[in-house]
């Protein structure tokens, strides 16, 4: 029987979770301070994290909002800033479950062509001459879906265009700590903050299933959408807020990046390597961390039924078209030559077989 291959989900293995150390700070977070953790309250996220993450960014903590994972603080937002009649200009292609809330909150969003050092600042230039939007969703670092990661230059550029048009940039940063291999750029906001929304989580770190996600802005926004949150879910999840508290108060969070890095390192050289070799013909984006390896196959490439070819064939993909936003100026979506490969969830020889068949069906 043909083992199946599963090209889908960007989501660690359970390999990868600090089980043993997250149930003893569950444990002593719990125990240590049950009247806080265990009640109502503390809408803004639990204290003592917010303090950790206040220090390790260089900001106040009125200036921090920690939610039940940071897609449900992007739809907060997108709820506050954008509506009927609004605006949203993404990556293109870009995060699929952001596209699906910008849209809910009845904004269009509208995706800016990527290009191997980020989106394109000249389309958006362009875009920006004919509307300005409520804000642009940014993933600088190793993008989801694409890989790519976001040069100094366009950083720069871009904060400038959100000062001068009086937009909101969103930078959507989950993976920045997980770099394999280069140094780090700045963020946005460590260039200007001053329209910035900086936003994480701890689901790549240590764990999705814990959902904690966290946002950095100016105190009014973060006040506003502190209300929306009350008014939406009433209180955070605590327990697993002041878990994470706690693994951060004994010095794991370092250590446990680096394992990961260990763990995952040789998974994106096979992923890198594998595509290169057997898809030498499509455009490839080989980030330089994170969990994605992308590719954008060739015009003449048969992806007629790609998805489901693939699963006859014992691999399962994600279709491409769910990545991409509207185009801006009318142009064909390539979706269907659009393929996200992760890589963290899957072994090595797992890569090299599952991308040999990805090959043999185009």
């Amino acid at each position: 029987m043909t083992e199946k291959i599963v090209f889908t989900r960007g989501v660690p293995p359970p390999e990868a979770f600090p089980t043993e150390q997250m149930g003893e700070c569950f444990d002593a977070a719990v125990r240590g301070d049950a009247a806080t953790v265990l009640q109502y309250g503390q809408q803004r996220g639990y204290a003592p994290l917010r303090r950790q993450l206040a220090e390790e960014y260089g900001v106040s903590e009125t200036e921090i909002l920690v939610g039940n994972g940071s897609l449900q603080l992007q739809d907060l937002v997108a709820s506050y800033l954008s509506g009927p009649g609004t605006v949203v200009y993404t990556e293109q292609p870009s995060y699929d479950r952001a596209i699906k809330t910008f849209r809910r909150r009845a904004a269009q969003a509208i995706g800016i062509p990527l290009e191997e050092d980020g989106i394109s600042v000249d389309r958006l230039e362009a875009a920006l001459e004919r509307e300005v939007p409520a804000f642009v969703y940014l993933v600088p670092d190793f993008q989801n879906p694409a890989g790519a990661t976001l040069s100094l230059e366009k950083r720069r550029r871009i904060v400038e265009l959100a000062v001068e048009h009086d937009f909101w940039v969103i930078e959507d940063v989950p993976y920045r700590k997980l770099r394999y291999e280069g140094e780090d750029l700045p963020l946005l906001r460590e260039i200007d903050a001053s329209r910035v929304i900086t936003m994480s989580s701890f689901s790549k770190l240590l764990s999705p299933g814990i959902r904690v996600g966290f946002m950095i802005a100016p105190e009014p926004l973060i006040d506003a959408v502190t209300a929306l949150g009350e008014d939406t879910y009433l209180a955070p999840v605590l327990p697993t807020q002041a878990a994470v508290a706690e693994f951060m108060g004994r010095g794991l969070l370092g250590p446990n990046i680096e394992r990961l890095k260990e763990l995952y390192t040789p998974r994106w050289k096979t992923m890198s390597d594998a595509v290169r070799r057997e898809l030498p013909d499509a455009q490839a984006f080989i980030p330089g961390g994170g969990f994605f390896v992308s590719v954008m196959l060739p015009e003449d490439a048969n992806t007629t039924n790609l998805v489901g070819r693939g699963k006859d064939a014992g691999l399962v993909l994600t279709p491409g078209a769910a990545f991409f936003a509207d185009p801006g100026d009318g142009e064909a979506v390539p979706g269907d030559r659009f393929v996200r490969l992760p890589f963290c969830a899957v072994t090595p020889g797992q890569i090299e077989e599952g991308v040999k068949r990805l090959a043999s069906l185009l």
